[in-house]
């Protein structure tokens, strides 16, 4: 595990440059978590992003990631990406090494940046960009909670970005980034969504059009949408992200036998 890089006062990528804010503009602050609604963690990001010069419009993304698990989230952030405003800072944390030596870091895609830990849950949506400028945060001060570097790292990283403040970030290349290595896609079951339909870390537009599904003991056949089939039906489709997704229409997919998370999928011809 690397240990947390500490800044160079002259190691900044510049001011309100391409993917800061300009001035007296603050950009949308897109949060992306796995803490839940329940208790007090979300409103304290939000309460902390908007303190001294607050950052922009604030969007909550989803808090409800896979649960300890960047690896997982990483696919799902990377479908997420697209669909966040342009010129967005988006911070996301799904952190379980919390307070340990795993860095922070930002990185800038395009016109967007990252905010989050490097554990590899920023590496898949960092891919979107052509050439992903990487950054470490400075090092956390003594005042930072060793078990809430979301409120007292990553959100005042975020806003200081979102209103164009860049400096003290550490450059460093992209390859040594956790998760630099890790496939473009992921064939296991990463998310269950409020209706039960189960996300895949796998992009449709691999897949050829026959394409089906072995998962969890269930061969299922592709479909355009639920209605193709009759109430109570099972299949995978290309969800509104673009992932390969499991759903019964009118029903549930995580309450299918073997279908839980972290499933392993294959693919073949009928």
């Amino acid at each position: 595990m690397r240990k947390s890089r500490r800044p160079r006062r002259d190691a900044s990528p510049g001011r309100g440059r391409r993917g800061g804010a300009s001035a007296g503009a603050a950009s949308t602050v897109v949060l992306f978590t796995d803490y839940t609604l329940n208790g007090p963690y979300v409103g304290q990001l939000k309460a902390r992003l908007q303190q001294g010069r607050p950052a922009g419009r604030l969007v909550d993304l989803m808090h409800d990631a896979p649960p300890f698990q960047p690896r997982r989230a990483a696919y799902l952030l990377a479908a997420c990406l697209p669909y966040t405003p342009p010129g967005a800072v988006i911070l996301a944390v799904v952190d379980p090494g919390v307070g340990s030596e795993r860095a922070g870091c930002a990185v800038r895609v395009g016109a967007r940046w990252l905010v989050g830990p490097d554990n590899g849950l920023l590496a898949i949506a960092a891919r979107a960009a052509a050439e992903p400028a990487w950054y470490a945060l400075p090092a956390p001060g003594a005042e930072a909670s060793a078990t809430f570097h979301g409120r007292d790292v990553f959100a005042d990283a975020a806003r200081r970005l979102a209103v164009g403040e860049e400096a003290g970030l550490t450059p460093f290349p992209a390859e040594a980034a956790v998760g630099a290595g890790w496939p473009a896609d992921r064939d296991e079951t990463i998310y269950a969504d409020g209706f039960g339909n189960v996300m895949t870390g796998r992009r449709a537009q691999t897949l050829p059009g026959d394409a089906v599904m072995q998962v969890g003991g269930h061969r299922l056949e592709r479909a355009r949408t639920f209605s193709d089939l009759p109430e109570g039906g099972a299949f995978w489709y290309e969800n509104a992200m673009g992932l390969a997704e499991v759903a019964v229409n009118q029903g549930r997919a995580d309450a299918l036998d073997g279908l839980g998370l972290g499933v392993p999928c294959a693919w073949e011809r009928p």
